[in-house]
């Protein structure tokens, strides 16, 4: 998958329909976060624990600031896709960032906007 900015981004899928883990055969309901295989005509879908990705965090869409500084802070990012039926294409669901990362972007976030507001009040 190729993001706008022309940077191949790693993805991983939110299910549309319950599937199973193809290595540890567990069972994965509708929008269980999987990363999917490609085999020469199958697809192999994989629980985020037996892709080794289950010390990663979602950060859903909806905080562009957030999202921006979870990024930054992350060394491993993967986005998180899902097909919609309606319009028949992939559309973004959020982020699976290092737990760290999230924490220190909502720290600096809080600052940040302490900040705005001290420059606010001291401007009136």
């Amino acid at each position: 998958m190729v993001a706008a900015g022309g940077n191949k981004d790693r993805c991983v899928f939110a299910l549309s329909r319950s599937s199973r883990c193809f290595a540890c055969d567990r069972k994965l309901p509708v929008n269980e976060i999987v990363q999917l295989h490609d085999k020469e005509d199958d697809r192999e879908v994989f629980c985020l624990h037996c892709a080794k990705l289950d010390h990663l965090e979602r950060l859903p869409t909806g905080n562009a600031k957030l999202t921006r500084l979870a990024k930054k802070y992350s060394t491993v990012t993967y986005l998180i896709m899902k097909w919609s039926d309606t319009w028949k294409c992939y559309e973004r669901q959020g982020l699976l960032v290092e737990s760290a990362a999230l924490e220190k972007a909502r720290k600096e976030l809080v600052t940040l906007r302490s900040d705005d507001k001290a420059a606010g009040d001291a401007n009136q």
